[in-house]
């Protein structure tokens, strides 16, 4: 094997072991979350018992500092903590406001775990793929590439580097370039993990470049760059486009795979969505099988 690294093995445990550490933080703040979330809901319990105090005044005269409610809504009857100095209604004033208070809780902690879910999954995914890389090989015989997967199987969630001067920098490990092919002159731009798909997919591509991703499987985004003053890219561009997508994916082993292609106008991610998840919209399919860069182009691309 070319290119042997010595400290290959170590690299690429020490990148897998500091996205072990960042899985099992967001899973510690996914319990806290649903937690918080848990305690927010109370807030419907809050706005029923409030309707029932004001249903029923006389149940919760000034002074009571706990009383047995029946929930107008459930019909269940409630132990209810209240302010002594407050009458029925009052109370009710006061609960509707922590009811208010509650939702809009409610509804931002989930936001927030949704965000959480979606990192929980990209970095057990990654955590799944790095050791992918290593599984075939001895440690002895992990080389440069398998360094170079791992890292960009990492980019774009691994710290900031602190050890630049002002105790700020960049990524200790920056995202590389997009893969760049080009085919009868039109450019083309492959992601080459969830993050780069991001960048390439909701950034780097303009409203009409047309985009490309395999139906049903994980794999690269693919952009044609649309040139200026042109029509759209021929059929067999995008043809030979849709057979590197799909080289690029877990597609990559089967005779022949759909392709969905659309402009990147078209293109769109949800809000905390993970990396990498896109809706596409006004989308036509074309059916293809894998192509070897290799062999399409003699060398790897760019």
């Amino acid at each position: 094997m070319d290119n042997i690294t010595p400290a290959a093995a170590e690299q690429i445990r020490a990148v897998r072991n500091k996205i072990r550490v960042m899985l099992k933080h967001e899973e510690r703040k996914l319990g806290k979350q649903r937690a918080e979330a848990e305690e927010a809901g109370q807030y419907v319990r809050y706005g029923q018992i409030a309707d029932s105090l004001m249903a029923g005044p006389a149940t919760a005269p000034r002074g009571t500092a706990k009383a047995g409610i029946v929930n107008i809504h459930t019909r269940a009857v409630e132990e209810v903590a209240l302010n002594p100095a407050l009458d029925a209604v009052g109370n009710a004033q006061l609960l509707y406001k922590k009811a208010r208070k509650g939702k809009r809780g409610h509804e931002t902690v989930t936001a927030k775990m949704a965000e959480t879910v979606g990192r929980v999954a990209a970095l057990g995914s990654i955590i799944i793929e790095i050791e992918g890389v290593t599984a075939e090989k001895e440690p002895s015989e992990l080389g440069d590439e398998d360094v170079e997967r791992v890292m960009e199987l990492a980019s774009g969630f691994l710290p900031p580097d602190r050890s630049a001067p002002g105790g700020k920098g960049k990524s200790s490990v920056p995202p590389p370039p997009f893969k760049k092919y080009v085919i009868d002159g039109w450019e083309v731009y492959l992601g080459k993990n969830s993050a780069q798909n991001d960048e390439l997919s909701t950034k780097f591509a303009k409203p009409s470049d047309i985009w490309l991703h395999v139906a049903a499987h994980a794999g690269s985004h693919v952009i044609i760059r649309h040139q200026k003053n042109t029509d759209n890219p021929p059929k067999t561009v995008i043809e030979k486009a849709a057979a590197l997508a799909v080289w690029f994916s877990k597609a990559k082993h089967t005779s022949y795979a759909e392709v969905h292609v659309t402009e990147a106008r078209f293109v769109r991610k949800r809000r905390h969505a993970p990396p990498g998840e896109v809706i596409a919209e006004r989308c036509k399919t074309v059916r293809v099988e894998p192509k070897d860069p290799r062999v399409m182009f003699g060398e790897g691309g760019d």
